[in-house]
């Protein structure tokens, strides 16, 4: 019994570790939607994964929440996701409401989940579903994938790893990477960042602990987080 323990905790402390490298430096891969089956191979280089020419859903777009009053009216502290859209600052809990009232949470998870975990181990994995018009402020990744699905539009996706941290403001979290200056980010000029344009058709998969800034004037952007039991205990911490 205790042999099993032991060896248990060995797995755990070696998992958690895996979890916690983070990459120095990466590479864009690309595939078409054809190769999904190749993902958890891809996966082992802990790299961005842009996805071509996937049959997305015609959900979560700004014409067809402006036509659904009611899910505009819903009230999110003080305010209401219309009034939160309309100020383009949008709140964790009512990008997650959009996505289930959109209808994506529950598509990604019977139509693309699927493709996107290891088969012999996909009943460990669980899902974080939002959806976020025209921006989402930086954010840093913890889950073991993270998806990237624009919705409608082009968004424009900024991705830095995460050595680039110590040359961010204390208080970066949030804040938009376009609206830094030399006032607030006097290293600005070192920060090293790779943008990617993603239009609907196309994903982006992203590994653990890189910095992500998504903006765009006309994109809507589905964000799928994909975590198994370790990334969850630290998305939770």
């Amino acid at each position: 019994m205790i042999e099993i323990f032991v060896f248990i905790s060995v797995l755990l402390f070696i998992a958690v570790l895996f979890y916690k490298q983070a990459n120095e430096q990466f590479e864009i891969l690309q595939i078409d939607a054809t190769r999904l089956g190749e993902l958890p191979t891809l996966y082992q280089d802990r790299s961005p994964i842009v996805i071509s020419d996937y049959d997305t859903p015609s959900l979560g777009t700004e014409q067809d929440l402006y036509k659904r009053q009611s899910v505009l009216q819903m009230r999110i502290g003080n305010q209401s996701i219309g009034q939160l859209i309309q100020s383009r600052y949008m709140t964790i809990q009512a990008a997650e409401v959009l996505a289930k009232e959109a209808g994506l949470h529950i598509w990604f998870e019977h139509h693309l989940a699927k493709h996107l975990t290891p088969s012999y181990t996909s009943f460990l994995y669980s899902y974080n579903c939002s959806l976020w018009p025209f921006k989402r402020g930086m954010f840093k990744t913890k889950a073991f994938q993270t998806l990237l699905m624009p919705t409608q539009g082009t968004a424009i996706v900024t991705l830095m790893l995460q050595k680039m941290v110590p040359y961010l403001p204390t208080k970066w979290n949030t804040k938009e990477f376009s609206s830094l200056s030399l006032h607030d980010t006097p290293l600005l000029n070192q920060i090293q960042f790779i943008d990617i344009k993603l239009r609907k058709g196309n994903l982006l998969l992203l590994p653990a602990h890189l910095i992500v800034d998504i903006k765009s004037e006309d994109a809507w952007t589905f964000i799928a987080e994909i975590h198994h039991p370790i990334s969850r205990v630290f998305r939770d911490s």
